[in-house]
């Protein structure tokens, strides 16, 4: 087959489309092969469909196509399941808790309170210590110029 021809045809059935004379690329590309009028046309057009390689093709395909429904399927399921037992376990817990009162609220805040008493006493820190400003004069610690 002739490249040439080829994108004459290929270039007669864009114009076939373009213009509307055609619904569709293969339906542009078949009008063209009619148009040209040669017989390698026809082989291009018309491929050979019942070969056995696309039939097997298509039979893996659709084999793949079901296991992967089926594992999809399982998934799902599972999912289903984990939602019904989380759910069962919610209702559960919210049975437990509406049967069961809190303890009252008072108690902790008395724990706190004896836990953390309050320390009145005042060490004096030893880094610190107790001096007062009367204690060390500014003119000691720093220097003013002469003295």
């Amino acid at each position: 087959m002739d490249v040439e021809k080829l994108k004459k045809m290929n270039e007669l059935s864009k114009e076939l489309k373009k213009h509307g004379m055609a619904d569709s690329t293969s339906q542009a590309f078949t009008q063209a092969g009619e148009m040209v009028r040669d017989e390698t046309f026809k082989q291009v057009i018309e491929p050979n469909t019942s070969s056995q390689k696309t039939t097997e093709f298509d039979n893996q395909y659709q084999i793949m196509l079901e296991r992967q429904n089926r594992q999809i399927v399982q998934e799902v399921q599972a999912l289903k399941e984990t939602i019904a037992a989380m759910q069962a376990e919610i209702e559960m817990l919210k049975a437990d808790r509406k049967a069961a009162p809190m303890p009252q609220q008072e108690k902790p805040k008395q724990e706190a309170q004896t836990k953390f008493p309050q320390k009145s006493e005042s060490k004096e820190h030893p880094k610190q210590g107790g001096f007062t400003p009367e204690d060390v004069a500014v003119d000691k610690v720093f220097y003013f110029g002469k003295k």
